[in-house]
Formats: C-alpha cells, sequence, structure tokens
C-alpha cells in the first residue's frame, strides 16, 4: 500500500469500526449492598437448570442437569482463579443430603443458615442456567452459533440477604457481524466457539466483575 493510499484506508477503516455498536459490557450486574466480608469464604449451591432449558443438540449436546453441573464448575474454578475461597457445590450438596434434605437450589435463605453452620462460609452463591445450546457445525464454519445464559446472585451467610447478582448472556457473533464486540472471545473472534467455551469464557467473566466488585 502507498503512503498516500493510507490515510484513505484509515479513513475506511475508522468508519468501519464508527458504524459498528459499541459492545454491551459481557457480565450485567447489579449490586444490591457492598460488604466485602460476604466473600470471605463463599459455599456454591448446585446451580439450576431452569424448566425452558432443553438438551442441547448437535455433537457434545448435554442435558440440562449437565449443563448445570458444567456451569457449576466453570464459576467454582473462575473465582478460586480470582482468589476466591469457595467451599464447592459438590460439598454443600452432600451437607444437605446427608441431613436427608434435597438441595434448595433456589432458597438462599436455607442454603445461608446451612453453609453458614456448615462451613462457616459469609456468603452463598445461586445461580441459573437459562440456556445453553450448543455449536451447529465445527470450529471453522457453522450453521449456529453457541449461545450460552446463566445468572448468578450472591447472598450473605448466614442472613440470606441479597447483595449482588450478574448474567452472563451471550450468542458468538461473527467477526463480520461486529468488528469491535468478537475480538473479546477466547481465539480473538477467529473461529466458532463450543458452548463449553463459551460458559468456561462467561464464567471468567463473573468472576472478574465480581472481584471488582467487592
Amino acid at each position: 500500500m502507498s503512503l498516500r493510499a493510507l490515510p484513505i484506508a484509515l479513513a475506511g477503516a475508522a468508519l468501519l469500526l464508527e458504524g459498528c455498536p459499541k459492545p454491551a459490557p459481557v457480565v450485567r450486574q447489579q449490586r444490591f449492598s457492598a460488604t466485602p466480608e460476604a466473600t470471605q469464604l463463599v459455599a456454591i449451591v448446585p446451580f439450576y437448570p431452569r424448566p425452558t432449558l432443553t438438551r442441547s443438540s448437535g455433537e457434545g449436546g448435554v442435558s440440562p442437569d449437565e449443563a448445570a453441573s458444567l456451569v457449576t464448575r466453570f464459576v467454582t474454578e473462575a473465582l478460586a482463579g480470582q482468589g476466591f475461597a469457595v467451599v464447592p457445590a459438590v460439598d454443600v450438596e452432600v451437607a444437605f443430603t446427608g441431613s436427608g434434605v434435597p438441595v434448595p437450589r433456589l432458597d438462599p435463605r436455607a442454603s445461608a443458615t446451612l453453609a453458614a453452620r456448615e462451613f462457616g462460609a459469609t456468603g452463598v452463591l445461586l445461580g441459573e442456567v437459562l440456556r445453553y445450546r450448543e455449536r451447529g457445525g465445527a470450529a471453522y464454519g457453522t450453521s449456529r452459533p453457541a449461545s450460552v445464559s446463566f445468572l448468578v446472585t450472591l447472598y450473605q451467610a448466614p442472613t440470606g440477604e441479597r447483595l449482588w447478582r450478574g448474567q452472563f448472556d451471550e450468542t458468538q457473533q461473527a467477526l463480520g457481524a461486529n468488528v469491535l464486540n468478537a475480538p473479546r472471545y477466547p481465539g480473538g473472534g477467529t473461529r466458532w466457539l463450543t458452548a463449553g467455551e463459551l460458559a468456561r469464557w462467561g464464567a471468567g467473566e463473573i468472576a472478574t466483575t465480581l472481584r471488582a466488585a467487592h
């Protein structure tokens, strides 16, 4: 490219970027109360698969319960990676089932009470998986992009007071659809992610956002 053509090319690129909508935050969050103490030890309650969640189709498709389990694990690992002390979901589940009580995945007060009593937890994290759709096709050619949505809420233990909520809701976009958004994905938007890769990325963004909030 000649030096004369360079300003024209740069101007064209600027116009292209100007026409692209600014990417929204990866995680939409709500802060209800600022209490850093709640994250000193966070108990993870096994996530709940919404009744509308269906088995993801295609190669690598998983059931709603499997999707909820995967997202629970991804979020737990991401929180630990951000330096949070966590009580894994399997330990919380054993504590409930050992007492002959089903895990109250949607009952923050019951979860917070048990987590504080059994583990000395200062907070509990409850989650719901709303959508977990596998991509159709391969990494470099897909008929349908992966799409994942999940919601997590942090509550104080043992009171069950709601403190913070974050939601990840993403359907992967092609690089050409929005040149500002696609490069945020793992791999820089150069390939199509699986639902697992998309969910793991979302879990990392959840953990990073929660760390910044507390």
